[in-house]
C-alpha cells in the first residue's frame, strides 16, 4: 500500500471549524525536537511534568515494528531514569526469559543480543531495543546495586524459560526432586513453540503434575530451598512456576472458550505480574513497554476478536491516576511486520499504510505541521472545541506484529485501513499521545542462534 499525505477532506463540518480545531491541537500539544535517544532531553520537560506523578508509565507503540517509536520510548526512559530517579523497567516479554536481560543490565553478565533473541519476539530483537539495553548497562555500571535499573518481563505465553530456570534451581536446591521431575520437565517444556491454536505447546497432563508437585514442594520445603540457594533465587523460581500456570490457563481458555478468552487471561496475567514486580522490588515507579492495545486504559481488540479487558484497564482499575497510558500515532512511512495473506508464506517484511481515515486525530496532528508532538489529554480538555471533538470516537493507527492483506479471512481483515486504524474515545483510552509524522521500519537483527 502507499503513503498519502492528508487530503483536503474536512475533519469537521466546515473549514473554519477545521482550522480552529487544528489551532487548538497545536496550542495544546508540545513539539519535540528529535527522536534520537542520545540527544539533550531539555525539550522533554513537559512530558516529564505530565508523567511526574504516575507510578506506572505505560509507553505504547502504534506498531510493533517502528524505529521512531522505540527511539522515543528509549529517550523518555532515559529522561525518567536520569531526571526523576526511575529504577524499574518492565516489558511485554516472557518473565523468565528476561532474567538474562536483567542479569546483563544489572551485572554486565552475558550477551545483550543473545538475551534479546532469547525472548522469542523478533519485535524486541532490533537495533533500537539493543541500543536501549546497552544504555541501561552503561548507566548501571559502577552504581550501588540498589541504585541500578532492573529489567523485567511481565508476559506469560511460554513455558520453556520457566522450566529451564526451575530445572537449574532444583539442581542446587533439591537434586533428588530434580531427578524425579525430569520426565515432566521435558513434557512441560514447549521449547518456545506453539500448537495449531497458537498456544504454548506443552503436554497438559505432565504440566498439571509438575504444577502440583512443585507447588507442594515450595510450600513444604521453602526453608530448605532458602538455605540451599538464596531468598531471591527461591522467590524467582516460585514465580517461574506461576508463569507456567499462567501459560497453562491461557491455553485452557483458548481451548475451552476461544481466542478472546485467551486474550483476557493473558492481559490479566501481565497485570498481575507487573503488580508482583512492583511489590517485590519495593519500588515506587516503573516504565511499562508494550503495544498500545495492551497499555490503553479501556479494551484490547484486533481484527479477529471482540474487545477484551486490556492490561492497562486492569492497571487503571487498581492504580487509578497513578497509571499513565501514553499511546503512539503516525502519519506515514514504513514499518516492519509479518505479512498475512499477501505472500504464499507469512513473511517478515516492510509495509506502509494509505492516508489515515477522515476524522482521525492523525489527520489533525498532520495539519499542525509538527514532525514530533506530545499531547496531554488533560491539557487538551482546556480547549473547548478540541475537548468536544475528542469526546467522540476518533481513529488512530493500530498495528501489532502482523500486517493483514486485502484477502484476509474476515471482513475486517479485507480492508487494510479498517484492520490497522482503531477507533476509540481517545481520552478514555489514553492519558496522552505521541505523534510521529514520518516513520522508518525497525531494523530486525539476526538471531545469533541461527
Amino acid at each position: 500500500m502507499t503513503n498519502d499525505t492528508p487530503t483536503n477532506e474536512s475533519t469537521t463540518t466546515d473549514h473554519a471549524g477545521t482550522c480552529e480545531l487544528v489551532a487548538q491541537l497545536e496550542q495544546s500539544s508540545v513539539e519535540l525536537a528529535t527522536a534520537d535517544p542520545t540527544a539533550n532531553h531539555a525539550d522533554l520537560a513537559p512530558v516529564g511534568d505530565a508523567l511526574a506523578d504516575a507510578r506506572i508509565i505505560g509507553l505504547g507503540e502504534g506498531t510493533h515494528g517502528t524505529r521512531e517509536f522505540f527511539q522515543l520510548k528509549h529517550r523518555i526512559l532515559r529522561f525518567l531514569v536520569e531526571e526523576q530517579g526511575l529504577r524499574l523497567f518492565t516489558i511485554e516479554a516472557n518473565l523468565p526469559e528476561t532474567m538474562a536481560l536483567d542479569n546483563y543490565v544489572v551485572h554486565g553478565e552475558g550477551d545483550a543480543l543473545e538475551a534479546l533473541a532469547g525472548t522469542y519476539f523478533w519485535v524486541w530483537r532490533t537495533e533500537a531495543v539493543l541500543a536501549l539495553v546497552e544504555w541501561l548497562r552503561e548507566f548501571n555500571a559502577g552504581r550501588p546495586l540498589d541504585d541500578r535499573v532492573r529489567f523485567y518481563g511481565i508476559d506469560a505465553q511460554y513455558t520453556t524459560g520457566a522450566v529451564e530456570h526451575l530445572d537449574k534451581f532444583l539442581a542446587s536446591a533439591d537434586p533428588d526432586l530434580q531427578e524425579e521431575l525430569q520426565a515432566d520437565f521435558a513434557a512441560t517444556n514447549d521449547e518456545g513453540n506453539t500448537n495449531d491454536q497458537y498456544m504454548s505447546d506443552h503436554n497438559p497432563e505432565a504440566t498439571e503434575r509438575l504444577l502440583d508437585r512443585l507447588g507442594t514442594a515450595f510450600e513444604e520445603r521453602r526453608e530448605a530451598f532458602l538455605t540451599a540457594t538464596s531468598e531471591r533465587e527461591t522467590v524467582m523460581a516460585r514465580r517461574c512456576l506461576h508463569v507456567i500456570e499462567q501459560a497453562r490457563q491461557r491455553r485452557i481458555a483458548r481451548e475451552t472458550d476461544g481466542i478472546q478468552a485467551s486474550m483476557v487471561v493473558r492481559d490479566e496475567a501481565m497485570a498481575e505480574n507487573l503488580s508482583w514486580v512492583l511489590e517485590y522490588e519495593a519500588t515506587d515507579r516503573t516504565v511499562l513497554w508494550a503495544h498500545d492495545s495492551h497499555i490503553c486504559r479501556t479494551v484490547n481488540f484486533g481484527a479477529r476478536v471482540e474487545p477484551a479487558p486490556s492490561l492497562g484497564s486492569h492497571l487503571a482499575e487498581r492504580y487509578c491516576d497513578d497509571y499513565f497510558a501514553l499511546g503512539f500515532d503516525f502519519l506515514s512511512g514504513s514499518f516492519s511486520a509479518i505479512g498475512i495473506d499477501l505472500t504464499p508464506e507469512s513473511e517478515l517484511s516492510t509495509w506502509s499504510l494509505d492516508g489515515p481515515p477522515a476524522d482521525s486525530i492523525t489527520r489533525v496532528f498532520a495539519a499542525t505541521g509538527c514532525d514530533l508532538a506530545f499531547l496531554d489529554f488533560d491539557t487538551a480538555s482546556e480547549n473547548s472545541l478540541l475537548d468536544e471533538w475528542l469526546a467522540e470516537p476518533r481513529a488512530k493507527r493500530k498495528l501489532g506484529a502482523v500486517y493483514y492483506g486485502p484477502d484476509g479471512p474476515s471482513e475486517n481483515e479485507r480492508d487494510g485501513q479498517a484492520a490497522h486504524n482503531a477507533v476509540r474515545v481517545l481520552p478514555e483510552a489514553f492519558d496522552g499521545l505521541l505523534f510521529v509524522r514520518e516513520t522508518m521500519p525497525s531494523r530486525v537483527l539476526e538471531d545469533p542462534e541461527h
